[in-house]
């Protein structure tokens, strides 16, 4: 299968907008770094930034096309939560989202939202780069930069900024361009992009980030010239995340001389990273056929016992994806020689017995590494299908309602646990996971058409007809909620 290379052009302009008043409703001058401080709090609290950027996340989700990889998932979350414990942040609920797109571009919007597009990884070459960019994202988090632009902003009021935010989200999953140009022209009176004040400030702690968390402190500097030389091959209107984080002489030479100023150290790329790539390279090529080929020149170039495991994984993957599952599994076994225990390794296993129809295989696997890794995300989706397919509801149910315990707002387990109750006969459990996919999706009329489906099945139960109705209420709250704000 390939991926999306570009996102409509309303989805385009929807995150650029979003990215905008994100960081900055206002351009200030580039020379005066604003004093930090908690005046922020005064425009728009913690919580109220959380809710608010759960609420426009919900509604771009209806329109950005998820990447549904949980092995790149659960390396981005990692690596990002990673990273922020060395953060300025405050809040650390943070909301990660994927995007199948081959675009360069990464945004931060309120309430600790994050959304990484898997051009991103694809287009760094070393972790460093990639954390860079992560880093930089979690500085405009961690600074407030949404709410220290809102408490600038003397003659506006904090509804208009929501109207606006509110706006874009409607125009982005409704896939109405007029909503977005009028979102647009309200928005130029107040910023054309990024606050560069914003910006440097968010390289400069973005840097710092990295550093103390262990990175090359090389990455920033690098990326800023990657970005460069991409604009200058498309042009800087097609590059998004220079659209909407305009780069400078200035930030770039900045960049150079902080990494300078850092003695130098043998950084390389975790091996887990050099995976993820191989697989996000993959799901690029046009066809399957012509990743194996490319890498099976790549595997006979490979010469250290590093370069072996990654030509052997991504050749595996290849494999698979052009239903050789025989040849996919010889060569995951061969990486597994050079190292036994990756579990990036042990997971494609699983994967591609999953792909190839081995249930008992795959069932038998999924629940030696999920024995062995409780709660772990990808072991548990993919050991949750294999369960699926091998008619042992129950269990997949099971798998399912343990991870969302610590992942109650990820609508893929809820799709997942739909399925499976619906294969189940377990028709009102069923709709109650069809409701919570399309609530945290932004899509509240089919969540409620569910929510009532299931009620009217749930008879005398009084107990259960009480949380159905609470349910609905919540959900038309958060409808009215956001129409509040349009």
């Amino acid at each position: 299968m390939t991926w999306n290379k570009t996102l409509s052009s309303t989805l385009k302009r929807s995150l650029l907008l979003m990215t905008l008043i994100a960081s900055s409703l206002q351009v200030v001058s580039e020379e005066s770094l604003p004093e930090l401080g908690d005046t922020s709090s005064s425009a728009i609290s913690l919580d109220s930034e959380y809710r608010l950027g759960r609420l426009y996340m919900a509604q771009l989700r209806r329109s950005l096309p998820d990447l549904q990889d949980p092995i790149v998932q659960d390396y981005t979350e990692h690596l990002i939560y990673r990273v922020g414990e060395y953060s300025q942040l405050q809040d650390r609920r943070l909301n990660i989202v994927l995007a199948r797109d081959k675009g360069v571009n990464a945004f931060a919007a309120p309430g600790g939202n994050i959304g990484v597009f898997a051009g991103l990884i694809y287009h760094s070459e070393t972790e460093g780069q990639f954390v860079s960019v992560l880093a930089h994202e979690l500085a405009h988090l961690s600074q407030r930069h949404f709410a220290r632009n809102l408490q600038r902003q003397q003659d506006r009021s904090i509804s208009n900024a929501l109207i606006l935010l509110a706006s874009i989200a409607v125009a982005a999953s409704s896939n109405n361009p007029e909503a977005v140009v009028a979102g647009q022209q309200i928005l130029t009176q107040q910023a054309l992009s990024y606050s560069r004040t914003n910006e440097l400030e968010a390289d400069r702690i973005g840097f710092l980030t990295m550093i103390s968390a262990g990175f090359d402190p090389e990455g920033q500097p690098q990326m800023f010239e990657k970005l460069q030389a991409l604009s200058r091959l498309s042009g800087a209107n097609e590059l998004e995340f220079l659209r909407s984080h305009p780069l400078t002489k200035r930030r770039i030479s900045e960049s150079r001389i902080r990494a300078q100023e850092i003695k130098g150290s043998n950084y390389k790329n975790s091996l887990e990273f050099e995976l993820i790539k191989q697989r996000i390279n993959i799901g690029f090529f046009k066809t399957s056929r012509q990743a194996v080929t490319q890498l099976k020149q790549e595997q006979r170039r490979a010469k250290t016992e590093r370069q072996k495991i990654i030509s052997a994984y991504g050749l595996g993957l290849a494999l698979s994806r052009d239903n050789k599952y025989s040849d996919a599994l010889d060569q995951i076994r061969q990486a597994l020689k050079l190292d036994p225990e990756n579990l990036i390794l042990q997971t494609a296993l699983l994967e591609i017995h999953l792909n190839a129809g081995n249930g008992l295989e795959a069932v038998g696997l999924g629940k030696s590494l999920l024995e062995m890794n409780p709660s772990n995300y990808p072991i548990s989706m993919l050991y949750a299908r294999a369960l699926m397919n091998q008619k042992q509801y129950d269990k997949a149910e099971e798998v399912l309602k343990t991870l969302l315990l610590k992942r109650k707002e990820d609508p893929q387990i809820w799709y997942w646990l739909a399925e499976v109750q619906g294969l189940a006969r377990k028709i009102i459990g069923l709709h109650q996971s069809r409701a919570e996919y399309f609530y945290l999706t932004g899509n509240y009329d089919r969540s409620i058409e569910h929510l009532r489906y299931a009620l009217e099945l749930a008879g005398n139960n009084f107990q259960l007809n009480e949380v159905l109705q609470t349910k609905i209420e919540n959900v038309f709250a958060t409808k009215e909620e956001l129409k509040d704000f349009t």
